[in-house]
């Protein structure tokens, strides 16, 4: 359907371009018929234009030959199918041109704008090698026809390569500002398409992100749990039975969480209706750790501000990767410590743990990039080293807006 509507408005401007074109090679001829002698080199029956002081051209005894109909038929006919058939177009356009050049004897400058606008339009939509494969011969082809009233095609008086450096010359811009607008759509659609990879990357790192912090801190907390399961197992069945029942709590609160989490990547209808976790559910995650093990306390200071649910998600997602890795690399006997702290138009969070330390030579992991990354996504900072006074450190600093306390 489009292209139908495509060929109907391009046939339409076809017409009117050919309507104009007849009336205008019709008064071409005419006005050469009618020329006196020495006006113009044309003199005919003593009767100029009125301009030149004649009584104007007979009307009625000014004849279009079938050549020049033809010719215009063929250049309507190339206008309305230049956007949908650029080669056919583009032959039907010479072909034309060089109907009415050689039926009436005379270059007409509205079948140049026909032929140009042609020219034009195939040149955007095709290949430059291809373009000059279907161009060429057409164009070429009409210079030479133009000069077939001359002895030997023009070629005893050397006029015929003047002829084919005109048609080429008129040809030429109109080509090359076609190849410039296909090379601009070209750009920007390579750009459009760059940057759709690039959020499909973006997209598809943040569910990598979101996954491994999710699965990962609940993995270990479960492995945690499991294992003082076996280790009380049999000296202390109660407490394994404990360990189990928070082994079955934390992998269902994860396969939960998970669900909802896939479910708003997916655009489920609803999913994004429910509340994105933030800082107040850091209660829930040290709870959790505890019964991992992993004794964690929350100091909390200044003025609570609302913050924006991207950092309020990012800050949680850090607070719990930050605790999943002393609970991996601490060692036993470590405790952690969770620093919230509002300032003017600031939200610190700091995760530090009172564990042996890395050793010399440490290698930042995935899990300390993937905060990193978060931090950076919301405009934050993020530094995470050796503590102070032992054990190791995750600090990251966001500014928000200042809203009032809540």
């Amino acid at each position: 359907m489009r292209s139908v509507r495509t060929v109907a408005v391009d046939a339409g401007l076809g017409v009117v371009l050919g309507a104009v074109a007849l009336a205008a090679v019709r008064a071409q001829v005419a006005f050469g018929h009618a020329a006196p002698a020495g006006w113009e080199g044309q003199g005919r029956e003593g009767q100029g234009p009125p301009w030149a002081g004649g009584s104007g051209p007979d009307w009625g005894q000014v004849g279009l030959g079938w050549g020049v109909w033809a010719g215009i038929a063929l250049l309507v006919a190339a206008v309305a199918v230049r956007r949908v058939r650029p080669p056919a177009a583009l032959v039907a356009a010479g072909a034309g041109a060089a109907a009415v050049s050689v039926g009436a004897g005379v270059v007409n400058p509205v079948v140049v704008v026909m032929g140009a606008l042609v020219v034009f339009s195939a040149a955007i939509r095709m290949e430059p090698v291809r373009f000059l494969a279907w161009a060429l011969p057409p164009v070429l082809g009409v210079g030479v026809l133009s000069r077939a009233g001359e002895p030997w095609w023009g070629l005893a008086d050397g006029s015929v390569w003047a002829a084919l450096a005109v048609a080429v010359g008129v040809v030429a811009p109109w080509a090359g500002a076609g190849v410039f607008v296909r090379a601009r759509r070209q750009g920007r659609a390579r750009e459009r398409e760059a940057e759709v990879a690039r959020h499909r990357y973006e997209e598809r790192l943040r569910i990598a992100r979101e996954v491994h912090d999710l699965v990962g801190h609940s993995l270990s907390v479960i492995s945690m749990q499991a294992g003082v399961a076996l280790h009380v197992v049999d000296r202390r069945p109660e407490q394994a039975a404990v360990a189990l029942a928070a082994i079955r709590d934390s992998s269902r609160s994860a396969l939960e969480e998970l669900r909802r989490t896939l479910a708003v990547f997916r655009g489920e209808e609803g999913a994004a209706l429910e509340p994105v976790a933030g800082l107040d559910r850091l209660e829930g995650v040290v709870q959790e750790m505890g019964g991992a093990g992993l004794a964690v306390t929350v100091e909390r200071s200044g003025q609570p501000v609302a913050l924006p649910g991207a950092v309020d998600h990012a800050l949680l997602r850090i607070a719990q990767e930050g605790l999943t890795n002393v609970l991996r690399h601490a060692g036993a006997g470590a405790a952690a410590r969770v620093e919230v702290a509002f300032e003017p138009g600031l939200v610190c969070l700091a995760v530090i743990d009172s564990g042996a330390g890395p050793g010399a030579g440490w290698v930042e992991g995935a899990g300390i990039a993937g905060m990193r990354e978060r931090a950076r996504g919301v405009g934050g900072e993020l530094a995470a080293g050796p503590g102070e006074r032992g054990g190791f450190a995750v600090r990251v600093r966001v500014r928000v807006p200042v809203e009032g306390g809540v």
